[in-house]
């Protein structure tokens, strides 16, 4: 595990930090942008793991007693920095790095800190980091990882090498899915559309009974959502308010309309993400093309007025009856 080539896609990122390692250039600090689940902490340890191999090769060898410090989780070299509460504070910052980095590592090249979460440092955290990374001791790597770059001060984004992480193909989670978890090609398509490019959150969504649940029940109900009358209409908006801190249940309702628009254009299920439910959309896919798109610009308009901070009862009461109505005679 911990492998540079267990890790699918991000190749330029890894050909820089490969190449890092090759020309015995690494930086003294890292920062690694990109969403949760897009793979960071997989990255910044296989990053760790190489540093400090001892075969001294651009991948972890896995046998020597680095290697096999870092399996066991246990690596003497390789500290994880983790907020005590919300945040990352400046006592945080004190006792598990500016205490520590002082002292040289145990008996491999690098002293490595991985900062978890670390966009979630405070104003004065930063500060407390930043004399280190201004002048930090030449065996010490910092790996900070990150979902939001504009959380951090311009001096200490001055003084890291950027990294960014980029969404995945869903083909290319998809065979994730297929190979490393077993899952029929379906299946495996379903997942990786509402994972929107991230293998982590592919495997955090089959393991989320809740997340199944709920598609379940959303794509039932817009089903039968022309056959409603306008009390049931209502009734369903307040029942949505179960999902009010999870907006994933508007990506199930947008994949439905956009797999309503493809069935009706093409009259072929080849292209379908959710080709379990494939006898569902054929039947329902029969408003023309105009009247679909609109609807799914709908969704996506309620999805804008919620980040606004629209009451979300109300939002969701006429998002549905939109839905519902057929306004492209």
């Amino acid at each position: 595990m911990h492998q540079f080539s267990e890790v699918y896609g991000n190749a330029l990122l890894l050909r820089h930090l490969r190449q890092a390692v090759i020309s015995q250039k690494v930086s003294h600090a890292y920062l690694l942008i990109g969403s949760k689940g897009s793979g960071k902490r997989m990255i910044a340890d296989a990053f760790a793991k190489t540093l400090e191999c001892e075969t001294g090769g651009t991948q972890a060898c896995g046998h020597c007693s680095s290697c096999s410090a870092f399996a066991s989780g246990n690596h003497p070299d390789v500290v994880y920095v983790r907020p005590t509460k919300k945040t990352l504070g400046v006592d945080d910052i004190r006792e598990q790095i500016l205490e520590d980095v002082s002292l040289k590592q145990y008996r491999y090249r690098y002293k490595i800190y991985i900062v978890e979460q670390a966009d979630t440092m405070t104003v004065q955290a930063q500060n407390a980091l930043l004399k280190t990374l201004e002048e930090p001791p030449g065996y010490a790597v910092f790996l900070l990882l990150a979902q939001q770059e504009d959380a951090f001060l311009p001096t200490v984004l001055s003084r890291t090498v950027t990294l960014r992480l980029r969404p995945l193909p869903d083909t290319l989670v998809a065979a994730y899915l297929r190979q490393e978890k077993g899952l029929q090609e379906a299946d495996a398509a379903v997942y990786a559309a509402y994972a929107q490019g991230s293998i982590g959150t592919a495997l955090m969504l089959l393991e989320d009974t809740g997340f199944q649940q709920m598609r379940e029940d959303i794509l039932q109900k817009l089903a039968a959502l022309p056959r409603l009358g306008a009390g049931e209409v209502f009734l369903w908006a307040k029942e949505l308010e179960q999902y009010k801190e999870d907006l994933r249940f508007l990506d199930v309702m947008q994949l439905w309309y956009r797999d309503l628009l493809l069935a009706k254009r093409l009259h072929s299920d080849e292209y379908l993400i959710q080709k379990d439910k494939k006898s569902e959309i054929f039947r329902c896919a029969v408003e023309p093309e105009a009247e679909l798109a609109r609807k799914a610009a709908v969704i996506q308009r309620a999805r804008v007025q919620l980040a606004r901070n629209a009451n979300f009862r109300l939002t969701m009461e006429v998002m549905l009856m939109e839905l519902k109505e057929n306004q492209i005679i």
